[in-house]
C-alpha cells in the first residue's frame, strides 16, 4: 500500500515538473494600439497644442526589435537572418528572423506609428521571432506581422 502511495507521489510530481517545463505560448505584436492618450504638456509661445481628428486615436504596428534588457536600455539585437522573395506581380515580402533562446534578458518590442508608446514582452523560453513586411510595387515596406514562438 506505501509502495502504491509512493508511485502515485512520483507520477504527480512528474506531471507537476512537466507543467512548469510546458512550452510558452506563441504570441503576435497586435496590429493596432488604440486609446493611446497623446497631449502636450506645454506648448511653445505663440502655439496651441491639438489632437488631429476626432475620437481616438488608432496607431498601425509599423516596428518590430528584440532588446536585449529593458526598453529603457536601448540595445537592440541583429537579426539572424532575412529572405525576400518577389512574386509575378512585382510585391516584395521580406522576413526577419531572430533565434532568441541563447538570448538573455531578451525582450520583444511593438512599436506604432505615430507614438512613442511601444509594447514589450520578456522573451524567456522562445527561441525564435520573426517580422514580416511586404510592399507593393512602387511601395514602402510595411510591417505586417511580427510574432514569436
Amino acid at each position: 500500500m506505501v509502495n502504491f502511495f509512493l508511485k502515485a507521489s512520483v507520477v504527480a510530481l512528474m506531471g507537476i515538473g512537466a507543467s512548469a517545463m510546458a512550452a510558452v505560448e506563441p504570441f503576435s505584436c497586435p496590429t493596432e494600439l488604440v486609446g493611446v492618450d497623446q497631449q502636450a504638456r506645454q506648448a511653445p509661445a505663440g502655439w496651441q497644442a491639438a489632437v488631429e481628428g476626432p475620437g481616438e486615436s488608432r496607431h498601425h504596428l509599423n516596428g518590430f526589435t528584440i532588446n536585449l534588457g529593458p526598453v529603457s536600455k536601448s540595445d537592440g539585437a541583429i537579426y539572424d537572418d532575412v529572405t525576400e522573395k518577389k512574386d509575378a506581380r512585382g510585391h516584395v515580402t521580406s522576413t526577419l528572423v531572430w533565434q532568441v533562446k541563447p538570448l538573455q534578458d531578451a525582450y520583444a518590442v511593438c512599436s506604432y506609428y505615430r507614438t512613442s508608446v511601444v509594447l514589450t514582452r520578456p522573451l524567456t523560453g522562445y527561441t525564435e521571432c520573426k517580422a514580416v513586411s511586404r510592399r507593393t510595387r512602387d511601395t514602402q515596406f510595411r510591417l505586417e506581422e511580427a510574432s514569436c514562438r
